[in-house]
């Protein structure tokens, strides 16, 4: 679809990524995917089927499991994984700057005070999105952030989202 018009208007945003932005857009980050959550979900009635079905010393090494990788997984989503990404934010001295976004028929402008890019549609590998934010992959771990705040300045944030759902299906 590289070649669709784009209908929508072409007014530019300008926004701040604050630190609660920047820890809210690393959850979205590391939210599973389906396909994990589909193996952590196979991976917990596998060690419940342990824990109901076999010998006691594997029942009691199947519970270990199940306590500790839930336990574990918590507080990487809750604890660690939040600290370190207010430690990056605040290490990250290009995020405390403006950032201007644009969506063009081509792709999507992105601006700040040191330099001027187009991210093209054909060169987007994924997309994500929550109540608050879009965040757009040129790579598999490289995003932009783009808040959908920014729908107050003009900015059509559906647009987008429907040009992003037409390039690359669905979010991930």
């Amino acid at each position: 679809m590289a070649g669709r018009a784009l209908t929508a208007s072409t007014v530019a945003a300008e926004y701040r990524i604050s630190e609660l932005d920047y820890v809210r857009a690393m959850q979205l980050f590391g939210r599973p995917t389906a396909r994990q959550r589909l193996a952590y979900a196979a991976s917990a009635l596998v060690l419940a089927g342990l824990v109901l079905f076999a010998g006691p010393l594997v029942a009691g090494m199947a519970t270990g499991g199940l306590i500790g990788g839930g336990a574990g997984y918590l507080i990487v989503r809750r604890l660690i994984s939040p600290a370190l990404a207010r430690r990056h934010y605040r290490r990250y001295k290009a995020m405390h700057d403006p950032f201007t976004v644009e969506l063009a028929a081509e792709g999507v402008r992105f601006r700040t005070p040191d330099a001027t890019g187009l991210l093209p549609w054909d060169k987007m590998l994924k997309w994500r999105q929550d109540a608050d934010y879009v965040l757009i992959y040129p790579m598999p771990r490289l995003f932009h952030i783009v808040p959908k705040a920014v729908a107050g300045q003009g900015f059509d944030v559906q647009a987008l989202t429907d040009r992003l759902r037409a390039e690359l299906g669905e979010p991930v």
